[in-house]
C-alpha cells in the first residue's frame, strides 16, 4: 500500500480492514461484541464476532448483527441465526448452552454478499 504521508510503498498492517476493538472490559453479568473482517473477495466478505463475558460468568448471550442494505448474510457458522423481516438484522444465539466464564470469549462468523455496499456490519451483545 502507499503511505498517504510519504507517498512511498509500505507494508500493510496486520489488522484487517474494518477491525474494531473494545478497550474497556464489560461489566459483571454482561457481554460485549467485537467485529472484524477476516477475508474479502470481489463480491463478498467474511466477518467474525467475538463475544466476551464481563467480570462475572454468563450463562447465555444473544448478539445482533446489522448489515447495510443491499448487503445480505449468505452463510453463518458457530451459532444459530435468525433474521428480522427486513433481512438486515441477524440475531445470533450460541450453539449449545452459551456459558462463558468471567472474561472468557467465543466467536461466530458469517459471509456477507456485499451487493456493492462494503460498510462493516454493526454488532452488539446482551445477556438474558
Amino acid at each position: 500500500m502507499i503511505s498517504p504521508s510519504t507517498g512511498r510503498a509500505v507494508a500493510p498492517t496486520d489488522t484487517p480492514p474494518g477491525t474494531t476493538t473494545t478497550t474497556t472490559p464489560p461489566p459483571a453479568g454482561s457481554c460485549t461484541a467485537t467485529y472484524r473482517t477476516t477475508q474479502q473477495w470481489g463480491d463478498r466478505f467474511n466477518g467474525e464476532v467475538t463475544i466476551t463475558a464481563g467480570s462475572s460468568a454468563i450463562t447465555s448471550w444473544t448478539a445482533a448483527v446489522t448489515v447495510t442494505a443491499p448487503q445480505r448474510v449468505s452463510a453463518t457458522w458457530n451459532g444459530t441465526p435468525s433474521w428480522d423481516s427486513s433481512g438486515n438484522v441477524m440475531t445470533m444465539k450460541p450453539n449449545g448452552n452459551g456459558n462463558l466464564a468471567a472474561g472468557a470469549s467465543t466467536t461466530f462468523g458469517f459471509t456477507v454478499m456485499a451487493n456493492g455496499q462494503w460498510a462493516n456490519p454493526t454488532v452488539s451483545c446482551r445477556t438474558p
